[in-house]
């Protein structure tokens, strides 16, 4: 491996937060690499700058503007499709699937570029957090017809547990189990740090009581948006009056917001408390410090396994196997099921999971 040229190829923080593990264990080992983002998010590798700091960081196309309007994100796909074909002609010039390993990750648009990009050009394409499912196209949207599409491209799929690999059994390349996904190193790695953010300090020190909610997905917060808030709305008049809701406001949430703020009586609204990103580590001590979180995040629903705590997924579906009948529990909208959880929330509590094997280990030992 030391004689390959490896690519990682990042498109969201997301992506580069479960990708931190490999990258870290391929700096111990001296293994040289590159990392080429596509552009369709700002990524925010400075909270990561200690892990990749002698990285080599291409930067494919601008970051797009965080925009929800569909032109102009199949606008910056087709920009960056035809940059990395033609901008990346002299890195890949002479790469072919025994010299190369060009990693994807997830779900993501940018993962679907990268992975025919790699096609392209015949390298060996890697896809890390491979084979989960939801056997629905449209939830999530786009990302389970994002993985459908990897599956058939990959030539060695990344699968964090056995169910993902049974979900890969009738597609082509090597499948590898790695038993847990990649995320659980960076999760454990942030709960040892100390969070001093201002608000999760506050909020721990003065013992509020507070859930997390985390509205992002397209379907909920742009093609479902009216729906959404009426959920919300029975949500909020659900949770006991003492309780304060931490509101993690993502990009595409902000009409969401703004129409859920119409709705509200005023003695709820003044009980939420809004928030926009954080950085990892005080992420997780947010969700750990909290009662319980509503979440229609894939990722979070896997975190909040980990630390055993109560969670409403705002689902029908997930791709995701992790906590469903033990911590998580899909709401499907349903305003009886939602009801039970918060009246009910700490029979949901459960014990942390602790690291079999490390995931980024198994994977670089394999490539």
């Amino acid at each position: 491996m030391k004689h390959k040229k490896i690519f990682f190829f990042i498109g969201t923080t997301a992506e580069l937060i479960k990708l931190i593990p490999l990258i870290k264990e391929m700096n111990k080992r001296s293994l040289r690499f590159m990392i080429i983002t596509s552009g369709q998010n700002d990524v925010q590798f400075e909270e990561f700058a200690d892990s990749i700091k002698n990285s080599d960081i291409v930067y494919a196309v601008t970051p797009k503007s965080k925009d929800s309007c569909l032109l102009l994100f199949f606008l910056w796909a087709v920009r960056a499709f035809i940059s990395l074909l033609i901008g990346m002609r002299d890195a890949f010039h002479g790469l072919n699937k025994s010299n190369s390993i060009f990693i994807v990750h997830g779900d993501t648009i940018s993962s679907v570029i990268g992975s025919f990009i790699a096609k392209i050009y015949g390298l060996k394409l890697v896809h890390i957090e491979s084979g989960l499912r939801s056997f629905n196209f449209f939830e999530p949207f786009p990302e389970e017809m994002s993985r459908y599409i990897i599956s058939f491209l990959a030539d060695v799929h990344c699968c964090p547990n056995e169910w993902a690999m049974k979900n890969l059994q009738n597609k082509g390349g090597k499948k590898l189990n790695t038993y847990q996904n990649t995320l659980i190193e960076i999760y454990l790695n942030a709960i040892k740090k100390r969070s001093i953010h201002p608000l999760v300090t506050t909020l721990k020190e003065n013992n509020k009581k507070y859930f997390v909610l985390v509205v992002h997905r397209q379907e909920h917060v742009v093609f479902g948006k009216k729906k959404m808030v009426e959920v919300i709305s029975k949500v909020l008049d659900i949770v006991p009056s003492n309780f304060y809701c931490v509101f993690l406001a993502h990009d595409l949430s902000n009409s969401f917001i703004k129409l859920l703020s119409q709705v509200l009586p005023l003695e709820i609204s003044k009980r939420i408390i809004r928030i926009s990103r954080l950085p990892y580590v005080d992420f997780i001590h947010l969700f750990e410090n909290s009662e319980f979180v509503i979440t229609d995040g894939g990722s979070n629903q896997e975190e909040l396994y980990y630390m055993g705590k109560p969670c409403l997924l705002l689902r029908n579906v997930t791709e995701r196997i992790e906590g469903l009948g033990q911590n998580v529990v899909l709401s499907k909208n349903n305003i009886g099921i939602i009801e039970e959880f918060i009246n009910n929330y700490h029979k949901f509590q459960r014990r942390k999971i602790s690291l079999r094997k490390r995931p980024s280990e198994i994977i670089v030992n394999f490539l």
